[in-house]
């Protein structure tokens, strides 16, 4: 019986060459196909690895023709698994107030976490290196390899000797800004704060888990009060959380470069860069950068000011007693004038920086001249001051330009937003455009429409 020759177009190729396969053209009579002269097939179309020789016999005596077959198999690369680090504390946390089911708002915010000395803050998990694997012609192919992370940076911490647990050095706040493991010391009073301890200034974090009367508080971080605030002054750097309330007396100040939350505010001045939320705006003024969120149900805006560039949304505003309550949103006049002033400060800098530095050259030109030195000319050294005070003056003016008109970008489209009722004697404010309510109305939401302030159903608005 007459065997059968094969040739190379019999065996193909998968386009990443990791399966072979075999295609056996049906024979005429008699003839047979041999497993060596397949292995020779696949040889000498270059296949020399995972070769199924089972599964080539059982397409030879089952008689399986004119379909291909995977006859041999390379093997996947196994990639390898790089390394990474498991926190051991919240690495994470929203620092907002929560509303809970029967409405009522919950001011108990964490903004930080806080570590003891010797406690396990992270552990390393070395990368996994891969194998290599290879294609059915025995061509490598290279697995990706598991990379390494550098060792964590910060302070307050240390790693132990087993190279990947890393353990508190001090006890203090715990965070972690751009892959960077800060713990830092934090001022901590287990009570009140009052005249009898004095005013507090601390380089970090200040927590109170009581009161504060009467007395000034100053952190670069944040601060935190688990009581109400009477007649005292907050001042910080970060966030600012006073989770019973600010009794002002006319004369507290809660003045933050973050974000302000606290149960209730009355007869204080409040300013922040960031957001301010709270239950109650009572006979207070109030800026801030950010929106005014007056979160409860039972949460109202009555006398006083509230100005929030982004918006300000309120379940009431004003009372039955009409008294005068002023809401604003966007910009006042006063910033557009303050942009103007400084756009004409910088180009009065620039211009006296290009008339010295144009008489400047001359000394310059002189020199070169006459080969004498300027150098201590009071001429020339009174243009040097000159010209160093303007270009301090200019970056400074840009800087505080750049600021305001952000702060513009931000209010564009504020408005303001009453889910329940305004009553009669609320004055609304929309950048430079006024309203004053004569009666009252519910579900509403002022908004800026050519240069005029107007009113719309809130619940129209496409708000719930």
């Amino acid at each position: 019986m007459q065997a059968l020759q094969l040739d190379r177009k019999a065996i193909t190729f998968s386009r990443d060459a990791m399966t072979a396969y075999l295609r056996l053209p049906e024979p005429l009579g008699g003839q047979k196909y041999r497993l060596e002269d397949v292995q020779a097939a696949l040889a000498a179309s270059g296949v020399k690895s995972g070769i199924d020789q089972g599964e080539i016999q059982n397409m030879i005596r089952a008689g399986i023709y004119d379909r291909p077959i995977a006859v041999a198999s390379g093997k996947a690369p196994q990639d390898g698994v790089d390394g990474y680090y498991e926190y051991k504390f919240q690495s994470q946390l929203d620092g907002k107030p929560k509303i809970k089911e029967d409405g009522s708002v919950s001011y108990a915010i964490q903004l930080f976490e806080m570590v003891t000395e010797g406690q396990v803050i992270a552990v390393y998990h070395p990368a996994i290196q891969g194998s290599d694997g290879y294609t059915v012609k025995d061509t490598p192919v290279r697995a990706r390899p598991g990379k390494e992370l550098v060792p964590l940076r910060g302070r307050g911490f240390h790693c132990l000797e087993d190279g990947v647990t890393y353990v508190a050095s001090i006890t203090g706040k715990i965070d972690v800004i751009n892959d960077k493991i800060n713990i830092l010391p934090v001022f901590e009073v287990p009570g009140d704060v009052d005249a009898n301890m004095g005013n507090i200034e601390f380089r970090g974090d200040i927590i109170v888990h009581g009161s504060v009367y009467d007395v000034e508080l100053r952190a670069t971080g944040t601060v935190t009060i688990d009581g109400v605030v009477q007649g005292a002054s907050i001042y910080a750097n970060k966030d600012i959380v006073v989770s019973g309330g600010v009794l002002g007396n006319g004369k507290s100040v809660v003045d933050s470069k973050s974000s302000i939350s606290a149960k209730f505010f009355e007869f204080a001045t409040v300013r922040c860069k960031g957001d301010i939320t709270a239950d109650i705006f009572l006979n207070s003024n109030i800026y801030c950068e950010g929106k005014a969120n007056v979160m409860s149900k039972k949460g109202c805006i009555i006398g006083g000011s509230v100005h929030a560039v982004c918006g300000i949304e309120a379940n009431s505003i004003g009372n039955n007693a009409e008294i005068r309550t002023h809401v604003l949103v966007g910009n006042s006049g006063e910033v557009r004038m303050k942009m103007e002033e400084l756009v004409n400060s910088i180009k009065t800098a620039a211009d006296n920086i290009t008339k010295a530095e144009t008489i400047l050259q001359k000394f310059e030109e002189f020199e070169e001249k006459t080969g004498q030195s300027c150098k201590d000319d009071p001429r020339r050294v009174q243009l040097v001051r000159i010209r160093v005070r303007d270009m301090a003056r200019k970056a400074a003016d840009e800087d505080a330009l750049r600021k305001l008109e952000t702060m513009v970008d931000n209010g564009r489209g504020a408005n303001v937003k009453v889910r329940r009722k305004v009553y009669p004697g609320v004055h609304v404010s929309i950048d430079t455009c006024d309203a004053r309510c004569k009666e009252e109305f519910q579900d509403i939401i002022f908004i800026k429409q050519q240069e005029r302030v107007v009113m719309r159903k809130l619940s129209d608005w496409g708000e719930e």
